[in-house]
């Protein structure tokens, strides 16, 4: 058994990372990351059982950064709609357009993933978790627990979508779109105050 070392496993990452941004997931190769981490090839598997499971741990970091980000930024708004807003606006738009090439690094990960892979879905229950309490402090105590949580899983779903479009290169989600699931989610939430949609 390979002794694990730190600094290898973190060539890897920076290697990796530079290799997925540059290239994307599907042309980046672990031959091509393991010769710029200075190791080898089947080195890389050692400490990452998949070229999955190394993207993913590129990904974790960064998404959890961006998530936390959202949260202060939620947090700061004053009114439910501000809240529920920027929430929108930062899953369906900013998230999905970083120039770094993460998200984009994902969608091709995932959607090349087989059953024999092993996907652990631990980053995608920790942000629909983050995801719902960022609802709940927007709207107060209007959702209930199921209701937050489904819609966290809702806005998932919709943000999986919008990611796929930007891998594809097809227009991103405009002010409409994240309009609509603002207010989709103030209706759910029974927000009174919610002003009438423009004719």
């Amino acid at each position: 058994m390979r002794v694990k070392r730190d600094s290898v496993r973190e060539a890897i990452l920076t290697s990796a990372s530079l290799h997925f941004s540059a290239e994307g997931y599907l042309r980046a190769t672990i031959g091509a990351i393991a010769r710029d981490a200075r190791t080898a090839a089947s080195n890389v598997y050692v400490y990452f059982p998949s070229k999955l499971d190394l993207a993913l741990a590129v990904f974790e970091p960064w998404l959890k950064k961006e998530i936390l980000r959202l949260e202060r930024a939620v947090r700061r708004e004053k009114t439910a709609m501000a809240k529920v807003r920027r929430l929108v606006d930062g899953l369906l738009r900013r998230i999905p357009e970083d120039e770094a090439g993460h998200t984009t690094t994902l969608v091709q990960a995932l959607s090349t993933a087989r059953p024999n892979d092993r996907y652990n879905p631990d980053l995608l229950h920790w942000t629909e978790r983050k995801v719902a309490a960022m609802l709940r402090h927007a709207v107060g105590e209007t959702l209930s627990e199921r209701e937050s949580d489904s819609l966290a899983r809702g806005l998932m779903l919709v943000f999986d979508g919008v990611a796929l479009r930007r891998n594809l290169s097809i227009a991103t989600v405009g002010s409409d779109l994240a309009e609509t699931m603002t207010r989709l989610i103030l209706a759910q939430a029974g927000d009174a105050s919610l002003p009438a949609a423009a004719e």
